[in-house]
């Protein structure tokens, strides 16, 4: 009785998921709809929550953790793709998507007048000014990488080690940037990657901390064995 309890719960909770999932994805795709970063937030926490939850119970159902690895990749995607509409693709911020046609010296004496190649520069001005549009910024540069801290060495063995967490942080903050260029969408900012890097940083280091590593080990179900690599550089 008790592992169909299981079993139902468990697919309720996934039919609950996809119902969320395809409602974000309208929303996305929606020309007259548009969704602001506490919406996007809070329907991303409410997916990854209810697929938790399902792949939690189908885990302990059939006693290994594999559907919840396999949630982890999904959350991570998802969370990707997120990334990259946001800083390639969502017009609010001004960005026009991977449009490769948008050069003429107009558009390109834009891009360079706003880049910033000064460490800390435009973090000083944000803390200076302290208006909404600053602390948006400030902010919001930190979060938007910190799941990396998380996601990376979960997922990825090699991610475990500093070196090639914070060389893989710099690669994914690089490529965006030239994205960027090409497109000439937004502008490139030395302190954006000083930000990204740090919020991804602040979370891998409590990662590292062995009372929430074991923490992390019993919320999704990670082996022992994986939990100890986990704490060795």
């Amino acid at each position: 009785m008790k592992k169909t309890l299981m079993i139902i719960s468990s697919t309720i909770f996934y039919l609950i998921g996809i119902i969320i999932l395809g409602f974000y994805l309208y929303l996305e795709v929606a020309p007259k709809v548009s969704m602001d970063e506490l919406d996007r937030i809070i329907l991303l926490f409410l997916l990854a929550l209810f697929f938790y939850l399902g792949s939690l119970l189908l885990s302990k159902y059939l006693k290994n953790n594999k559907p919840m690895k396999f949630c982890l990749y999904f959350i991570f995607i998802l969370y990707l793709i997120t990334l990259i509409k946001l800083t390639l693709f969502d017009r609010d911020y001004g960005r026009v998507g991977l449009n490769f046609f948008n050069w003429n010296k107009e558009n390109i004496q834009v891009y360079l007048r706003n880049n910033n190649l000064i460490p800390f520069k435009t973090i000083i001005e944000y803390i200076v000014r302290q208006d909404r549009v600053a602390l948006i910024n400030l902010f919001g540069n930190i979060i938007a990488f910190a799941p990396m801290g998380l996601f990376l060495p979960l997922l990825f063995k090699k991610q475990k080690k500093t070196f090639f967490f914070i060389l893989t942080n710099i690669i994914i903050v690089l490529v965006i940037e030239i994205l960027q260029f090409l497109s000439l969408s937004g502008s490139f900012d030395i302190d954006d990657l000083i930000l990204n890097i740090g919020g991804a940083l602040i979370i891998y280091s409590l990662y590292k901390i062995k009372k929430v590593n074991q923490l992390i080990d019993k919320i999704f179900l990670i082996k022992k064995e994986e939990q100890d690599n986990a704490l060795q550089n």
